[in-house]
């Protein structure tokens, strides 16, 4: 069984019907957008895996709490774990906000930590488990926002 975090749409819904595909049932956690949850849970039942689209902020404690109670509950222990959700605010470094700042960190970052901890004991008593964290390739190569002129090109 499987839980995608920010499962509803991108590439948290491609890996959850990629894992029902392979045989897993999947929990597709989403934010704000239940249609596309179902949409995403709809296509997974089509697979003939069993799904559920579950709503929670997964970077509040009492969320995950819940959350992974009731997945338990509907589809059993959790044996996969994909922490996708995440945030970016594209703008310039100057115009982001302290606030915005914050919510980068605790969407992107304290959501792997509470997830991964609400799961993690279950798959120690299994005896089986697989955590999975994904990260945008922005972390690896970068890139300029918000530039006004043309980057020159290499050989110009």
């Amino acid at each position: 069984m499987a839980l995608v975090t920010g499962g509803s749409r991108g590439i948290g819904a491609g890996v959850a019907i990629a894992l029902a595909r392979a045989g897993a049932h999947v929990a597709v956690n989403y934010h704000e957008r239940a249609d596309a949850a179902n949409g995403v849970c709809g296509e997974i039942i089509g697979t003939g895996r069993k799904a559920i689209a579950i709503q929670a902020d997964v970077s509040v404690s009492a969320d995950v709490t819940s959350m992974v109670a009731e997945i338990e509950a509907h589809l059993g222990g959790i044996d996969i774990l994909v922490n996708n959700a995440g945030i970016a605010h594209p703008r310039k470094l100057e115009d982001i906000t302290e606030a915005e700042w914050d919510e980068v960190l605790t969407v992107n970052l304290k959501s792997v930590f509470l997830v991964t901890q609400a799961v993690v004991g279950g798959m120690r008593q299994r005896k089986w488990g697989r955590i999975i964290n994904l990260s945008s390739v922005a972390a690896q190569t970068g890139g300029a926002v918000g530039r006004t002129t043309p980057r020159p090109r290499r050989g110009s």
